[in-house]
């Protein structure tokens, strides 16, 4: 194992994050950029703050890793970097704790904004001043891409402290993508969804398409997608619609699991109302597949309508099905779009990003 972020570098650095190493379902896109990591790392230090329970247990969960955190900055001289992974809302406020704790004990804090809703967590909020000054006390703001630097920019964050840092993703082996094409297999839509099942994400719009238009789909498309909440809705759905022979609930989906979705798909759909840059973008990208999803946060960094995939309207189910119908009408173009979607993700391999992390790493500690 060749790693890209040293022992000696990996010691200094203290991440803060969701639970990742687990088999149960927890922190979507930000658990799969931290299992990435935590490959390329040579020791990668962590503590999880919150996991998928019940709101009881995550207060005793947040509580006992805080006390931990405290510990460890009390005893262990080698930390001198604290790069915390947030979203919005309660995960912020959980991380603003965190930030104001590593600042007490002198250390230099990354803040790295995952949240697909900032804005709108920000626009809503009784207190916007107090939410700029925990951003600004953070020595870097870590975002995803341009459109968030210029939100951010926007709302009274230094430039200086704001860089953008591509979201990181593990190719796959070559013959997992030459595979997707093999001239032997029926030409079919093979597509796949991977994401949490509520209105954000966009899956109810995706199922009210494949209803409208079950009987044009017959042998020519095949949806996988998987998942949490709302399973029991998803299912009567299926059952009640006679959707057996089009799609197909996988449930929760990660590890080897979601590796074998990833293989058997062609295309990757999803229909988001709003996001960061969607890690299960970028992986379905490095498996060589078109994208159909949403012009939402940083999404168009990486799908060009017409290249490697089409951007409809949040929302617009009939743009949605014009995209599913041009992959069944011209499966050849499965294959072109799929080439450029690889072309397309090679900045957020792990070389390009970790060197790029190693980099903002070594300007704090020179600091």
């Amino acid at each position: 194992m060749s790693y890209l972020i040293n022992k000696d570098l990996a010691q200094k650095v203290m991440m803060l994050s969701v639970i990742f190493r687990t088999t149960k379902p927890c922190g979507g896109g930000v658990s799969t950029v931290l299992e990435c990591y935590d490959k390329y790392f040579d020791g990668l230090r962590h503590i999880p703050t919150w996991k998928y329970t019940n709101p009881l247990n995550k207060v005793w969960y947040f509580f006992y890793h805080w006390v931990f955190f405290v510990f460890l900055l009390l005893f262990d001289r080698r930390i001198r970097v604290v790069h915390i992974h947030t979203a919005a809302g309660a995960s912020f406020k959980r991380k603003t704790i965190m930030a104001k704790t590593a600042k007490f004990f002198k250390k230099k804090v990354i803040l790295h904004m995952h949240a697909a809703d900032f804005k709108e967590f920000y626009a809503v909020s009784k207190d916007k001043d107090s939410i700029v000054a925990n951003i600004r006390q953070c020595d870097k703001l870590i975002v995803l891409s341009p459109q968030w630097k210029d939100y951010f920019i926007s709302i009274g964050i230094p430039e200086e402290n704001i860089i953008i840092l591509n979201n990181i993703i593990s190719p796959p082996d070559a013959l997992a993508i030459d595979s997707k094409h093999d001239a032997s297999k029926k030409p079919m839509v093979r597509m796949l969804f991977l994401g949490w099942l509520g209105k954000r994400k966009g899956i109810w719009d995706l199922l009210d398409v494949i209803v409208k238009h079950h009987e044009e789909l017959k042998g020519k498309f095949k949806l996988r997608f998987g998942g949490n909440e709302f399973e029991d809705e998803i299912r009567k759905l299926l059952k009640n619609n006679h959707l057996e022979d089009v799609a197909e609930f996988e449930g929760w989906v990660n590890g080897e699991k979601k590796t074998r979705c990833l293989e058997w798909a062609n295309v990757f759909v999803l229909p988001s109302y709003n996001e960061g840059l969607p890690i299960s973008i970028l992986e379905a990208m490095s498996y060589g597949m078109p994208i159909i999803s949403t012009p939402v946060g940083g999404i168009p960094e990486v799908v060009k309508t017409g290249k490697n995939g089409f951007l409809v309207k949040p929302g617009n189910k009939e743009e949605i099905w014009k995209a599913i119908k041009f992959f069944i009408d011209s499966p050849t173009e499965i294959e072109n779009y799929g080439k450029a979607s690889l072309d397309l993700v090679q900045e957020y391999t792990p070389t390009h990003v970790l060197s790029h992390l190693k980099q903002i790493y070594d300007e704090l500690l020179n600091e």
